[in-house]
């Protein structure tokens, strides 16, 4: 098998946002520290909550959101970021 490009080339890529993730940054934009579960939950009918998670996760890998763990939960707060939009 002859490979055209070496896996160290091989990088993932964010993608854009989109309506679920706007969404999810206005809940948390109305709703500072709120846990991850009460910023995902108005989007439960659409995806499924690992789904949901990532796309936290994502947001957060991206610095478009502050996650903070406490001992029982994770809270989400918008990060200060003047080029991030909501």
């Amino acid at each position: 098998m002859v490979w055209l490009f070496s896996l160290s080339e091989v990088k993932t890529m964010m993608r854009e946002n989109d309506a679920i993730d706007t969404g999810i940054k206005h809940v948390v934009a109305k709703n500072p520290g709120c846990s991850v579960f009460d910023a995902i939950k108005p989007f439960l009918t659409e995806r499924s909550e690992s789904v949901l998670r990532q796309r936290i996760r994502a947001l957060g890998l991206k610095k478009e959101l502050r996650l903070e763990k406490t001992k029982h939960e994770v809270r989400c707060f918008l990060e200060k970021n003047p080029e991030a939009e909501v």
